[in-house]
């Protein structure tokens, strides 16, 4: 189980500590302990007890880096009481010396499933001995890098980078609805958030829900509220910002961190027509999904950004344009115009607070695109270097209704 720093009370924390502990019990029963100075006949198995998996989904792809050369194979391990039970594994992969190697695997996994390695040469095991510590790459929907460990607590002699892709399940113990908002808007439309939280388990779920209010520093949180769910129940709350921050108005996102998986959804509605209400769909997205500027060698690199399509600026519609950070750092990403391969406009710069929230209104004109130009679309990334993570999206609003859509920022698969 993971927590995005500062986004935990103290309630589930414990529970987290306690799962801990448990895991740290497990490390002796998976693979052989090496023993420096000596070769271990059969190989060993590395298990990295720091970072297990955060979603159910499938492993679609897995890196090795080595310096010396190795055939390695990787395990995905279930803790079941006090032993680990193997439940699925890659192919028995050659690595080159000095060789970066990306494999593509399918293997289910579940929430807290530990991933592991297995080296079944005695060479792997001198070069334990050896101290040799070759370079980790990637993770398994965690954090962003780390080498895996022994049962032991020695950096192990080699890390496969395991990235959870196309997970198809939106439930979550840590979810991000990126655009929240109470609050008067242009052309007389008045905005409220209705959110709806459902709790996948059988048993009642305690939820905690976090306020990051736009172009602030909200690592203490504007406002917080923790709610009790009903076991398999969906609970409605139908003025957000009012009735569980207390707020007239604010505009921001919110985090919401659950003790068992919850699916959140948002409806974003203007109240201000004669004729009814007009929303936008906002759902709540697991954190582990946000980009970053984590590109990796020999992956893909377009896959580290955000595509936002159907942007529109001219006389029936105007766009604009959101960020959600889901880090306790600032965040700096960078936007660009594009149509086809060509840049129109000029490239936007935004820098946000930790867990901020900001939206850059009528953005194409902010950006200088010429008004009423078709088939543009924005591209959004984190600049190389600032180590955050966050979501895009757009929302296009009808000029003359106030009717808006939201759409959320597309990704291209890690694999090249």
């Amino acid at each position: 189980m993971h927590w995005r720093s500062g986004r935990a009370w103290i309630g589930l924390l414990a529970g987290w500590l306690v799962m801990a502990a448990a895991t740290s019990a497990l490390a002796q029963t998976a693979g052989r302990d090496p023993q420096p100075g000596s070769p271990l006949a059969g190989g060993v198995t590395y298990v990295d007890l720091d970072h297990p998996v955060t979603s159910s989904g499938e492993l679609r792809v897995w890196r090795v880096v080595s310096s010396e050369g190795a055939r390695v194979m990787l395990k995905v391990f279930r803790p079941e009481g006090e032993r680990l039970l193997l439940v699925g594994s890659s192919a028995l992969e050659t690595v080159p010396a000095g060789g970066v190697a990306n494999y593509p695997l399918l293997v289910p996994v579940a929430r807290n499933d530990l991933i592991g390695c297995f080296c079944p040469d005695s060479s792997c095991a001198d070069a334990f001995a050896d101290g040799r510590v070759l370079s980790a790459a990637g993770d398994v929907g965690t954090s962003q890098s780390g080498a895996f460990a022994t049962g032991t607590g020695s950096a192990s002699i080699f890390a496969a980078g395991s990235y959870l892709v196309d997970v198809p399940s939106t439930a979550s113990t840590d979810l991000v609805v990126p655009a929240v908002g109470r609050t008067p808007g242009i052309g007389g439309t008045v905005w409220r958030t209705r959110l709806e939280l459902f709790n996948t388990a059988t048993a009642e779920t305690t939820v905690a829900l976090f306020l990051n209010l736009s172009d602030r520093d909200n690592t203490a949180p504007a406002a917080s509220a923790q709610v009790a769910v009903p076991a398999r129940a969906t609970l409605i709350v139908e003025d957000l910002i009012a009735e569980t921050f207390g707020l007239d108005e604010a505009v921001g996102s919110v985090d919401i961190v659950a003790s068992a998986p919850v699916i959140a959804h948002a409806r974003i509605a203007n109240v201000g027509s004669d004729v009814g209400t007009f929303g936008q769909a906002v759902p709540g997205l697991p954190a582990s999904w946000a980009v970053g500027d984590d590109v990796v060698p020999g992956l893909n690199p377009n896959a580290a950004r955000f595509y936002l399509f159907e942007a529109r600026q001219d006389a029936g519609f105007r766009t604009n344009l959101g960020i959600a950070s889901v880090v306790a750092t600032p965040l700096t990403v960078e936007v660009r115009a594009m149509l086809g391969e060509q840049t129109v406009g000029a490239p936007l710069t935004l820098t946000l607070e930790p867990f901020s929230h900001t939206q850059v209104n009528r953005v194409l004109g902010e950006m200088g695109v010429p008004s009423g130009m078709s088939g543009v679309r924005l591209e959004a990334a984190a600049a190389a270097g600032s180590g955050g993570r966050f979501f895009a999206y757009i929302s296009r609003v009808d000029n003359g209704s106030g009717d808006a859509v939201f759409l959320l920022g597309e990704r291209e698969s890690v694999m090249p």
